[in-house]
């Protein structure tokens, strides 16, 4: 009897489970470039060989402007430079979802439990990519945010893989960031980081700002907790499993990263929120009313958006935000001095990183 088997490894979008036969494992790609055609074909070759059971391969093309014909060319063209034990297992197809839905190309498997299989999982992926679909600042962020930590460079392989992201979307980041001198125009290896300047940084700090979403709350009864006593409530929450996904950030903060920056008493907790999800507010104080006018003062400001960490430090400090995030903070609540004292302190911090 074949089984399914849809896998979290990272390697392919879909691991197709079958004990009459080889497994198929299938790389599912929203392009209309041949690059992004001849990485699928490449990361298939890698999964292919990389499991533990004979496998096939099937890299499927969604929608694309690519013709049937080019489509072709470049699986003869993968075939012809690949181990003929390779070549004979990788497969490419093209798939249509736009009003009947079908497939061009030849499949190792045709079974109907396979087919729907199949077809379930290019639906998936297309809900999966509107909903998650990552711009060019989010890129930014992630790189930013890995070279003030002192992270090593990464390829723009590797970068695509961190933020899920398209070739030309992190192509055309690593172009902006090429212009403020951050990087350099190498795209073949590691992506070489210089080192970032405070003026380059809060123009990064800024645009951050800007893509977030806000949402203001302020207690009508001016009896609400301080910023301190709201933040050690926060991460009891957490550890109590709640807000998971909930960093403090703003200037609790950034004293956090650095507790002798010269900077007033938080006024506010900042809190980024990586997952969308805030209900636990009602359980961190049940008295706080959200707003939308600006100028009225807010006693808790949720900060929405995608997590720009890298994986390091959520593993080190999850319940800390970014240092873009906190910069971010500073600057929308109009602590320009302070926010470029913090800045010259990542930019220092980082370029003594090893």
């Amino acid at each position: 009897m074949i089984g399914r088997n849809f896998t979290d490894e990272g390697l392919v979008s879909m691991h197709w489970s079958s004990p009459a036969g080889p497994d198929v494992l299938v790389e599912i790609r929203r392009t209309n470039t041949a690059r992004d055609v001849r990485e699928g074909l490449l990361a298939l070759a890698y999964a292919v060989q990389s499991t533990s059971r004979p496998s096939t391969g099937v890299c499927v093309i969604v929608d694309s402007r690519l013709s049937s014909k080019r489509l072709t060319e470049e699986l003869d063209r993968f075939r012809s430079i690949a181990r003929p034990e390779v070549a004979r297992s990788i497969f490419l197809v093209w798939a249509k979802t736009q009003g009947l839905f079908f497939i061009d190309g030849e499949l190792p498997e045709h079974s109907n439990v396979f087919m729907q299989a199949l077809q379930a999982a290019i639906h998936e992926e297309q809900a999966n990519s509107r909903a998650s679909r990552v711009t060019r600042q989010q890129v930014k962020a992630v790189l930013v945010e890995r070279s003030l930590g002192g992270l090593p460079p990464v390829t723009l392989g590797e970068l695509r893989r961190l933020t899920g992201t398209s070739y030309q979307t992190a192509s055309a980041a690593l172009s902006e960031l090429e212009q403020l001198g951050v990087v350099t125009g190498e795209r073949d290896g590691p992506i070489p980081m210089h080192g970032i300047r405070p003026i380059a940084l809060m123009k990064l700090a800024e645009e951050h700002a800007l893509a977030r979403k806000l949402m203001r709350y302020t207690d009508p009864t001016g009896e609400s907790r301080t910023p301190s006593a709201l933040a050690s409530r926060l991460l009891s929450l957490r550890q109590k499993g709640v807000a998971g996904k909930a960093a403090i950030s703003g200037v609790l903060g950034a004293t956090r990263f650095f507790p002798d920056l010269d900077i007033t008493a938080a006024p506010r907790l900042d809190v980024s929120i990586y997952d969308g999800d805030i209900r636990f507010m009602s359980k961190l104080d049940a008295g706080l009313v959200a707003v939308d006018d600006p100028k009225r003062k807010a006693t808790v400001v949720l900060h929405l958006q995608r997590d720009c960490r890298p994986a390091e430090m959520v593993a080190q400090e999850p319940d800390l935000a970014a240092r873009l995030d906190c910069l971010a903070d500073l600057e929308q609540m109009g602590l320009q001095a302070e926010a470029r004292d913090f800045a010259h302190r990542l930019c220092n911090a980082a370029g003594r990183t090893p």
